[in-house]
């Protein structure tokens, strides 16, 4: 059964996603300048100058498919805010520099942890995830983005932001050892696969949300294209002006595959030094604003930010059996709700379903698994 999830106020039907089994929680509950860009070289142009102000300076499109990488700027007032809605362990930190990116305008959070506030063009949260909740702004939100993710690789994802925190470091540094995984695992994956139950798509009709997954965004092949439906969505409200489709490729292949534009690769890859707590010395000349020249920089904040960069083996991170037949039943559940509704979102769910039922046949070989009843995606 889902579980009850307090919350500090009250809100009327909700959608938030969930980055492993999309989901819908029924309840009574702007324009200048991006990270992406490719036009002049001069450090200031590049990654954008903090005394830069009304010309409009997003990811800029160059000709042939181009871009160049520049700061985002607060948007216009009243510019409408979007909802960035996952599961934690979906890839909110790469999505959060990617909407920069594409829109030249800031991001923040649900926890306000960047002081934004509701000056911002979307706001990430995990709610109704026990991690997430809505800002005091929520009733002014009336669309968003859903990330999806496989919950098999979601959760564990999430749990190596948990050891980071724990252990005091860097985001996005360490893989999580198997050892500790497994502890965490047998004390909170029932908790997580139960909430996962609570994310649906209740709250906004099909024209106000849009759906992507983690693994179609960060996929070689499609991944641009996947970016471009994300790109075209944002730019549908008045004072959200992204970057030109022909460019969403650079833009994304600088954000989602740490590969920026030659011409500024020095200057991302001293961001990214310094994003990772690296001492001054290591890190050459500073190429942050003023306000963001400290220690501590969060790489979220950095417009070279790539979000796979952990260090530690990567390996599979084993469930119990049990856990494994309550995943399936989640996705099962979720894909038989929406199967005349949304067709897309039942072949993502019968897709995790059989990639969870790989792993439930390796952990019992000899036990019959029964596959997902419809097709695939």
């Amino acid at each position: 059964m889902p579980l009850s999830i307090t919350r500090r106020r009250a809100v009327a039907v909700s959608l938030v996603a969930l980055c492993g089994a999309l989901a819908i929680f029924q309840s009574t509950l702007h324009k200048q300048q991006s990270p992406l860009s490719s036009s002049s070289t001069t450090e200031e142009n590049v990654l954008g100058s903090s005394s830069s102000t009304s010309r409009r300076q997003l990811s800029e499109a160059l000709p042939n498919g181009g871009c160049k990488l520049t700061w985002p700027k607060k948007p216009a007032p009243g510019t409408p805010i979007t909802y960035a809605a996952s599961y934690p362990g979906c890839g909110a930190r790469m999505t959060w520099n990617l909407v920069e990116a594409l829109t030249g305008l800031e991001t923040g959070d649900d926890w306000n942890n960047n002081g934004r506030g509701s000056e911002v063009v979307t706001v990430k949260t995990h709610f109704p995830q026990s991690n997430g909740i809505l800002p005091d702004f929520d009733e002014r939100i009336h669309r968003a983005f859903i990330v999806i993710r496989n919950p098999l690789e979601s959760i564990p994802s999430f749990f190596n932001h948990i050891y980071e925190m724990r252990n005091h470091l860097p985001v996005h540094s360490e893989r999580a050892p198997v050892e500790e995984w497994v502890k965490w695992r047998n004390a909170y994956v029932d908790i997580e696969i139960a909430e996962y139950k609570n994310y649906w798509m209740d709250r906004y009709t099909a024209e106000n949300r849009h759906l992507l997954t983690y693994e179609g965004l960060t996929d070689d092949l499609i991944g641009s294209e996947v970016a471009k439906g994300l790109n075209e969505f944002l730019g549908q409200v008045e004072g959200v002006d992204p970057i030109e489709q022909d460019s969403v490729p650079c833009v994304w292949k600088a954000v989602v595959k740490n590969k920026p534009p030659a011409e500024q690769a020095a200057q991302i890859a001293r961001l990214q030094a310094a994003a990772l707590n690296k001492p001054q010395s290591e890190q050459g000349p500073p190429y942050s604003p003023p306000e963001q020249q400290q220690p501590a920089l969060r790489r979220r904040l950095d417009p070279g930010h790539h979000d796979s960069q952990r260090k530690g083996p990567a390996v599979p991170r084993p469930y119990t059996p049990q856990q494994l037949d309550s995943m399936m039943n989640m996705l099962l559940e979720i894909g038989e709700r929406f199967k005349t509704e949304d067709v897309r979102l039942y072949h993502i769910m019968m897709g995790y379903y059989e990639k969870v039922r790989e792993a439930r046949i390796k952990t019992t070989p000899d036990e019959s698994v029964d596959p997902p009843p419809g097709g695939y995606f």
